[in-house]
């Protein structure tokens, strides 16, 4: 079984930590792991400007509540942030009544284009249009893939300019140098969200984290109460479970029978609440970051340089064999998505010409969590694969995901951001915490069903 979706991050040994920890129940809410955690993060990522300090939170929508919540904006502000982003990012700005602001995004990073935030904030608003309650407050940089967004320097600068508060959003990763003092990108007012959610980077299970010089976010989780020891039970039975399922899924379909079997019975806690994917937020989530997690979180850090040199090494390979067609100007693809258009790259490709992939630009050594082509077959592609237990991702099949979520519930209007919608019917992912030979073999399958 090869999947980018199902449990990227965990093998045995993570499973073994959770078992031990099912039967040290005296370390599942609180304990010294809890602050450990915190100095671990900071140092690993070099985040070094003594103003800033993280804060945890159950998970990275949780995060992003509180943080709208402490900045105390009038109801009906504005949030602008990209289509082609999940729901986590939504539904905390409607519970809080701000009203979500979607922008189309670029093909290089499906990051924020710079051009339509232009447009969306000039000029700001016609004068005496809605008043001032309702102009943007607030903007989310999103990191897809973690790629660095092509226009991050740009759209900072832009954002400063408009005095508008700005909230990175580093949950599907980041390259470090975000985070290194003295660069292009230094850390000013910004605020940084992380997830350690099971799909992330890092997995805890669940986990979320703001990196920020806001005391009153500090405060906030500070106050919060821990989840109860049946929420935690099902987080560290996760893992073994996972494994267990994953290591025998390619035996007569067994782990296939044991996933639905453990899912129905409730034994394996969903990503997702059935709440939340009626479009409402869940606050369930609003609790405090149990040491539990804290202690499964601390065991990836250790395991971090060298899960992304994989990734790296990966990422890299799966460049070298999907060539991008140079003869299609970036700005072209743009405009072919933007009308429904042909994605296809050149017939001198060494993978199949059914394939482009971004031109994205990546650091030495950087790791993506997901490594995102374009396919003009796609849903009959990944139908195909998953016949060879090969499982290929769909982030995101909708502008705002799971593709099963009503748009009319989080303020989507078709149509409004064309690019993103069209890349949304193409987009697969391909799996990056695999071996070499399993690399090989996703794209040998790529070639023969292209």
């Amino acid at each position: 079984m090869i999947s980018t979706d199902f449990a990227p991050n965990e093998s045995w040994d993570d499973a073994w930590l959770s078992l031990k920890l099912l039967l040290q129940p005296w370390k599942w809410r609180s304990g010294i792991e809890s602050k450990l955690v915190k100095k671990n993060i900071l140092s690993k990522f070099q985040i070094s400007n003594n103003k800033y300090q993280i804060s945890f939170f159950l998970s990275g929508r949780s995060a992003l509540y509180f943080l709208l919540k402490s900045l105390n904006l009038p109801k009906g502000s504005e949030v602008l942030i990209q289509a082609f982003t999940c729901e986590a990012v939504v539904l905390p700005i409607i519970e809080l009544d701000l009203k979500p602001v979607y922008v189309d995004i670029e093909v290089h990073s499906y990051s924020l284009d710079y051009r339509f935030l232009t447009n969306k904030l000039t000029p700001l608003r016609p004068s005496g249009f809605a008043g001032q309650a309702n102009k943007p407050k607030v903007l989310i940089l999103q990191h897809t893939f973690g790629l660095t967004p092509k226009f991050r320097k740009e759209i900072i600068r832009l954002a400063q300019e408009k005095d508008l508060i700005i909230i990175e959003d580093l949950a599907h990763g980041f390259n470090q140098n975000v985070f290194v003092p003295n660069n292009q990108y230094p850390i000013t007012n910004n605020y940084y969200l992380l997830s350690f959610g099971r799909s992330k980077m890092l997995s805890s299970v669940f986990g979320g984290a703001l990196v920020s010089s806001n005391q009153v976010t500090s405060k906030l989780a500070n106050q919060l109460t821990y989840p109860d020891y049946g929420f935690i039970f099902l987080c560290l039975l996760y893992k073994p479970l996972i494994m267990l399922i994953k290591s025998t899924y390619d035996f007569f379909y067994l782990g296939k029978m044991l996933h639905k079997i453990l899912e129905k019975s409730g034994f394996l806690i969903p990503e997702i609440t059935k709440k939340e994917k009626e479009g409402n937020y869940d606050q369930i989530f609003n609790k405090a970051y149990p040491n539990a997690l804290a202690i499964l979180l601390i065991h990836q850090l250790n395991k971090f340089e060298r899960v992304q040199r994989q990734r790296a090494k990966i990422c890299s390979y799966y460049s070298r064999v999907i060539q991008y067609n140079t003869s299609g100007h970036p700005e072209r693809l743009a405009k072919d998505l933007a009308t429904g258009g042909s994605v296809k790259s050149n017939k001198n490709a060494s993978l199949d010409s059914s394939f482009r992939f971004a031109p994205f630009r990546m650091t030495k050594g950087h790791g993506l969590i997901r490594f995102p082509l374009l396919a003009e077959n796609r849903d009959e592609l990944i139908k195909k694969l998953k016949e060879k237990k090969i499982f290929l991702g769909k982030w995101y099949d909708q502008v705002v995901g799971p593709n099963d979520l009503d748009l009319n519930r989080v303020k989507y209007k078709l149509g409004s951001c064309p690019v993103a919608e069209e890349i949304c019917k193409k987009i697969i992912n391909l799996p990056t915490n695999i071996s070499e030979s399993e690399a090989e073999r996703v794209v040998n399958y790529l070639k023969s069903r292209a």
